[in-house]
């Protein structure tokens, strides 16, 4: 607590310059849109411009989205680490309260953060309230907490030039559907942002990102050259896994310290540069390379003694080095120059790390947000002209990069992925699915890479990343890849089985402390032919618990909560729908509710399928998202016809008697549910079934 203390003083401190505004009432409109007019306004010495204290209405829970009192966080460094810490019983003060190490993750520290990028609430009236701030131009907003529960919304542009012109501040929207809350108050903030970014669903999805894929960082690091990558993508064919990109991590630099001094990698390591690997592409192997790199050149920026000739006159100075920032047009030069070096060695996307680091280091400038915007919109521009499969937002969670999405369509929503880390897999996979709700409106959600070795959790990664609907790609030693963690995942040429849309909580798991409360943490995804997934988590930490928890008709309803455009709830069909537990391979009709049993870090991947005219279609046995599988179902009383976009096992369910296919036995799994085993082969099959 003495470190909370403390840090709330600074908080406050940190605010003292700010000019005090009337408050913010959110009344009993269902949403509304703050805007600030400046005149001249000076930002006092942290580069505060405004603070307005907001009158909440009365809630009984609520999850406020922002980092963590790790020993390194500094305001909005390490924003990336967004994480929801909850508050209850109309309180904000709980946000404070001893103790609250909610998450186990030592990397996101033992307590909540004063400011927040985002707020969820459970209103007592019943509806739920969305809080967002903004980010445009030249300025940004937060919301603020203080340790005696009064919540402000602050505005800044981490500088020292005075401000003038209307701003934006705060969206807000209500509504009893909590996911159309999320929706209404995102539809404000796009509308306000002109062009700045945009819905997931208007955005190009990457072509290579379909395919599954492997990255060089969990296994290496940065211990990389061109001998080792290129043996890794030997071992890959070797494997014959449908592994179809390969992503360089860091490593490759030519560097000095932490700071980039060439775009050309390093000579000693990469003796050829690039050839030996890029010679490595094979059309129906590894068919797409990928790139990382830093969002200012390295994690430092870039070297004074560098390659960069006269893009130097566009740099500033960043701490001991120099990055990019000196005007709008010179930072798109710095960029172009950036992405086009990746591409003219033939790359086909780049990952992208670092993002919300810059705001920290900038001193005496007018406007850190301002550079932090054109940085974010030259890399965006620069992409989208020499990319042709796009980029991975890497640590993209400072507001400035959130709401500057202008095409990118794949962002990280979490933490780092570690081999043998327990408490930071659960942390991972809570955060991956509820920062969905906040970031996966305008991109699809990444994961992060995982080893399907992993003794703890390979079979539970993958089958979030399944639900994920984002890129997949392992990190695993290639000699290590488990097929029984990958194959699920994937179509014999690497094509992903993707959901409708991410993979989210459901109502009852956004505002629960998963790690002590034992109860379930369940998320929901849409599949095709209006099937779900649902998959149950035991969080618990530390130590092992076994959780009961149960799945029901009425949870498919929210199956369509992150669809766009947002319609609505699912309607339960008539006939009803039927649960089939992927694990077990088995299941029943959902007629009443389905018990699960959780016992230690564990998932249970459940499947649930409309039933149509006595029929219910599972779908391919072997996939993790087996309704993908299949194309199209055509249901009469007395026949089925299944048309499957790749030949394998099928899964269907028959409310009367068994069913006949011709040449191919039927498997009688239980309670109605049959298997037939088709070959498994690439190449549509269409087959008909009768009772």
């Amino acid at each position: 607590m003495k470190l909370i203390h403390t840090l709330l003083i600074l908080a406050s401190a940190f605010m003292c310059c700010a000019v005090q505004a009337k408050p913010i009432v959110i009344g009993d409109k269902p949403n509304g849109l703050i805007v600030e007019t400046l005149d001249a306004a000076k930002p006092g010495e942290a580069g505060v411009l405004l603070s307005r204290k907001l009158v909440l209405p009365a809630f009984d829970r609520g999850a406020y989205f922002g980092g963590g009192l790790g020993s390194n966080f500094k305001w909005p460094r390490l924003a990336n680490q967004m994480t929801p810490w909850f508050v209850n019983n109309n309180d904000m003060s709980t946000l404070f309260a001893k103790p609250f190490a909610k998450n186990p993750c030592s990397t996101i520290g033992k307590g909540a953060q004063p400011q927040g990028m985002f707020a969820l609430y459970q209103l007592k009236s019943g509806e739920y309230l969305t809080l967002m701030p903004l980010s445009k131009g030249s300025t940004m907003s937060w919301l603020n907490t203080s340790e005696s529960g009064e919540v402000t919304v602050v505005l800044g542009n981490f500088g020292k030039g005075a401000e003038s012109g209307t701003v934006p501040l705060l969206a807000w929207a209500k509504d009893p559907d909590m996911y159309r809350s999320l929706h209404k108050a995102w539809a404000l903030v796009i509308g306000e942002l002109d062009g700045q970014t945009d819905w997931r669903m208007n955005k190009i999805y990457p072509e290579a990102m379909k395919y599954l894929g492997w990255c060089s960082w969990e296994h290496f690091r940065k211990k990389i050259d061109s001998d080792k990558l290129v043996q890794a993508a030997r071992e890959i064919e070797d494997s014959g896994l449908p592994i179809r990109w390969f992503l360089v991590d860091d490593g490759f630099q030519t560097q000095q310290g932490t700071a980039l001094k060439s775009f050309a990698p390093n000579s000693k390591t990469f003796s050829n540069g690039w050839k030996p690997l890029l010679a490595m592409r094979k059309e129906d192997k590894i068919k797409w390379f990928g790139l990382w790199h830093s969002y200012m050149g390295l994690w430092q920026g870039i070297h004074k003694q560098n390659d960069f000739g006269p893009l130097n006159k566009d740099f500033i100075p960043f701490g001991k080095n120099l990055g990019p920032g000196k005007s709008k047009e010179g930072t798109q030069r710095f960029y172009d120059a950036f992405i086009g070096s990746v591409a003219d060695y033939g790359f086909d996307f780049v990952k992208i790390d670092n993002q919300s680091l810059y705001n920290n280091k900038q001193k005496n400038v007018d406007s850190s947000v301002e550079i932090n915007a054109w940085m974010t919109d030259a890399l965006e521009n620069a992409v989208q002209a020499r990319m042709p499969q796009g980029m991975i937002n890497c640590m993209s969670q400072g507001t400035p990069q959130v709401l500057g999405t202008r095409h990118s369509a794949v962002s990280r929503v979490s933490i780092d992925y570690k081999l043998n880390d327990l408490a930071k897999a659960k942390a991972h996979i809570e955060q991956s699915y509820v920062c969905t709700l906040f970031q996966g409106q305008t991109v699809w959600p990444d994961h992060d890479m995982f080893h399907s070795s992993d003794p703890d959790c390979g079979e539970l990664m993958a089958i979030s990343k399944a639900i994920s609907g984002a890129p997949i790609y392992l990190s695993d030693n290639p000699t290590d890849f488990c097929d029984k963690f990958i194959r699920p995942l994937a179509y014999e040429d690497g094509e992903l089985l993707r959901p409708l849309a991410p993979g989210f909580p459901l109502p009852d798991s956004v505002m629960l402390d998963v790690y002590k409360s034992g109860k379930a943490f369940r998320v929901i995804a849409p599949l095709a032919n209006q099937c779900a997934a649902i998959v149950t988590y035991n969080l618990f930490h530390p130590g092992d618990k076994t959780i009961m928890t149960e799945v029901a008709a009425a949870d498919y309803a929210h199956a369509s909560g992150m669809s766009q455009p947002y319609a609505g709830a699912w309607k339960v069909p008539s006939e009803g729908l039927v649960c089939f537990d992927w694990r077990k391979g088995s299941g029943r009709k959902l007629d009443k509710p389905y018990p699960v049993e959780l016992t230690g870090f564990s998932d249970r991947l459940l499947l649930l399928a409309p039933i149509q005219n006595g029929w219910a279609v599972v779908g391919a046995r072997d996939k993790y998202l087996s309704p993908v599988a299949v194309e199209s179902v055509k249901a009469t009383s007395q026949s089925l016809e299944v048309s499957m976009i790749e030949s394998g096992p099928l899964v269907i369910w028959s409310a009367n008697g068994a069913p006949k296919m011709k040449g191919v036995s039927a498997k009688d799994l239980g309670n109605g549910f049959w298997q037939f085993d088709l070959p498994v082969a690439a190449g549509r099959k269409t087959v008909t079934l009768n009772r």
